[in-house]
């Protein structure tokens, strides 16, 4: 596994269990984060696939 796709799950994963569960955040906030955490999924994915290849 890419650690752009590790770092954008613990970052999706945090964004979510900060919010719901310790303290809300600003929808904005929330939204940039979640946005961010799921383009390093998809970029992780990405460079593992043509790394692959």
């Amino acid at each position: 596994m890419n650690i752009l796709t590790m770092i954008g799950i613990l970052l999706g994963a945090g964004v979510i269990v900060t919010d719901r569960h310790i303290h809300p955040l600003p929808q904005w906030l929330a939204i940039v984060l979640y946005t961010a955490a799921v383009a390093l999924t998809i970029a992780g994915m990405l460079i593992q696939r043509n790394a692959n290849n």
